[in-house]
């Protein structure tokens, strides 16, 4: 279970993954939703839950930057109506988790990306090497 954020721009961060992560980023979002509103309890203590703990809008808007890239590859969704039920905070102010724009976080996640498809992630120009941990700012 990861969200993965290459860059602390959302939308950018969809725009950068391969389709089959970005498919599945969908899911992500929605499955770490589930867990912080206590619907599912099998992830709730993941540090992929816990580092979005208190940011539920921002998570929320990380999910639909997803949809949004999902929908402009011309992918058929069906995660952004299950995400819309969770958006009880749709027209507040959205705070984004102070780890957005931490360059450990966003670099461990480049590294991460790189070593999974080395081919797809290379055409970046990334500078990480391939194999540092994931950092979890929990």
């Amino acid at each position: 279970m990861q969200t993965f954020l290459p860059v602390p721009d959302f939308a950018e961060s969809a725009r950068v993954l391969d389709d089959a992560r970005l498919g599945k980023q969908r899911v992500e979002a929605f499955q770490i939703i589930r867990a912080l509103d206590g619907v599912t309890r099998g992830w709730r203590n993941h540090p992929a839950v816990r580092m979005w703990r208190g940011y539920e809008p921002a998570l929320l808007r990380y999910g639909l930057a997803v949809c949004d890239e999902w929908d402009r590859r011309g992918n058929a969704d069906t995660v952004r109506a299950k995400l819309a039920d969770h958006a009880r905070e749709e027209g507040r102010r959205v705070f984004l988790p102070d780890w957005v724009g931490d360059d450990a976080v966003h670099a461990s996640h480049r590294s991460n990306l790189l070593r999974k498809d080395p081919d797809f992630y290379g055409r970046y120009g990334w500078s990480e090497p391939a194999d540092l941990p994931y950092v979890w700012p929990v």
